[in-house]
């Protein structure tokens, strides 16, 4: 599978007739800074390519936006046994809202993801920075939080993908580590999403 710079996909017409054997979950950071650089525009759009790639592949997807006002507030967009044909317009709605406190959806998804029989599962998370909550879900000890999470499931077995698209990129990095994904190019986060994906199906 190709890309050009426009983001039109090119691909081989012989599409897999089974389901394949990995299921991906694609969970994103809808806190209030996201409005800056258009990086709710460009997570939107990353969000609507790996929809349509997993679709036209048969993988199993979930996509679910978070934030926190005074909850942490879960979007679920699409997810694994969903044939509403509506889903992809969804997908316009994701956008830059609140606080962030990444816990908690992070082990919420982590969790669905844990339940799909297929013996691949693929956690990729696009944040703009480190997270942010109330009660002071913040700095230290809300990494710590994470970091723990990150640890806890890919023990599990789960893969994690962290694309930064922010300036606390070495926040993430320290959090996530060979997971984290530096976009320093946003219009390349769609691609390099897919493309991960990709390099899942071909092992």
């Amino acid at each position: 599978m190709l890309m050009n710079q426009e983001g039109k996909i090119f691909s081989k017409r012989n599409l897999p007739e089974k389901k394949q054997d990995l299921a991906v979950a694609l969970l994103i950071d809808e806190s209030g800074s996201m409005c800056g650089l258009d990086r709710a525009t460009y997570a939107r759009a990353a969000a609507i390519m790996v929809y349509d790639f997993c679709k036209a592949m048969r993988i199993p997807l979930s996509i679910i936006g978070h934030t926190e006002a005074n909850d942490v507030e879960l979007y679920v967009y699409t997810d694994f046994d969903s044939n509403d044909e509506n889903d992809c317009y969804r997908l316009m709605d994701i956008s830059a809202r609140d606080g962030n406190r990444d816990g908690a959806a992070l082990r919420f998804v982590a969790e669905r993801l844990m339940k799909q029989p297929e013996s691949s599962r693929l956690l990729m998370l696009i944040s703009d920075g480190q997270p942010a909550g109330n009660g002071g879900y913040i700095g230290t000890a809300a990494e710590e939080d994470l970091r723990g999470i990150h640890k806890e499931y890919t023990r599990k077995g789960i893969m994690f993908v962290a694309a930064a698209i922010g300036t606390d990129k070495e926040n993430i990095e320290r959090i996530y580590g060979d997971a984290f994904l530096d976009i320093t190019d946003l219009q390349k986060l769609p691609f390099l999403l897919v493309k991960r994906i990709e390099k899942e199906i071909r092992r």
